[in-house]
C-alpha cells in the first residue's frame, strides 16, 4: 500500500491545476502562487519517493510526466487568458510541446512502445518555464519585483525551448524522420 504513494501525490497534482488555473484567471495571485510551489514540491517528492524506495510503477513513469505538462499548459493558458503573459510567447510555447507531444506519440508507434528520453535542455526549458510563472505569480501578488525579472525568465525559456527542439530535431526527431524516408 506505501508503494501508492507516488502515484497519489502526483495525482494530487493533476487535480491541483483547476484551482491554480482558476485563482490565477480570478486574480488571486497569491493563492496560485502558493498552490503552484506545493504542485512544484509534490513533483519532487514523489520523485524522489519512487526513486528511494523503489516504488516505481508503469502508471507513475507515464502520469508523472502528464501531469506536469498539464499544470505547465493549464498555468500557462490562465496566465495568457490574465494577460500577464503576451500571446506571442504563449504561441512559441504551445507550438514547441505540441511538436514534442506529435514526436513523443511518432515515436511511441514507431520504435515499439518505447518512450523517448528527455533531453537536459527540455529539463531546463520546464526549470525556466516553472522560474517565469513563480517570478510572474510573486510579481502580480505583491508588486516587489523588478519587471526585467519576467523579462530575463522569458528570455531564458525561449533559448531553452530552441535548444530543445533544436537537440530534439538531432536525436529522435532524426530516427524518426529516417523512418519515413
Amino acid at each position: 500500500m506505501l508503494s501508492a504513494i507516488p502515484n497519489i501525490i502526483t495525482s494530487l497534482r493533476f487535480i491541483l491545476v483547476v484551482p491554480i488555473s482558476f485563482c490565477i484567471y480570478q486574480g488571486n495571485d497569491l493563492l496560485a502562487l502558493i498552490l503552484f510551489i506545493v504542485a512544484g514540491l509534490s513533483d519532487g517528492i514523489d520523485g524522489y519517493l519512487a526513486r528511494k524506495f523503489n516504488w516505481q510503477s508503469d502508471f507513475g513513469q507515464f502520469a508523472d510526466p502528464l501531469a506536469d505538462k498539464c499544470l505547465i499548459m493549464a498555468t500557462l493558458l490562465a496566465l495568457a487568458f490574465s494577460d500577464k503573459l503576451p500571446l506571442w510567447f504563449v504561441y512559441i510555447i504551445i507550438l514547441r510541446d505540441g511538436i514534442v507531444l506529435i514526436g513523443a506519440m511518432l515515436h511511441l508507434l514507431l520504435f515499439n512502445n518505447k518512450q523517448a528520453l528527455s533531453n537536459r535542455w527540455g529539463k531546463h526549458y520546464t526549470g525556466w518555464t516553472i522560474a517565469l510563472f513563480i517570478i510572474l505569480l510573486i510579481q502580480s501578488a505583491f508588486q516587489i519585483l523588478p519587471f526585467y525579472f519576467v523579462w530575463i525568465a522569458m528570455t531564458g525559456v525561449i533559448i531553452f525551448t530552441f535548444l530543445s527542439l533544436f537537440n530534439y530535431f538531432k536525436s529522435e526527431g532524426k530516427l524518426i524522420f529516417e523512418q519515413f524516408l
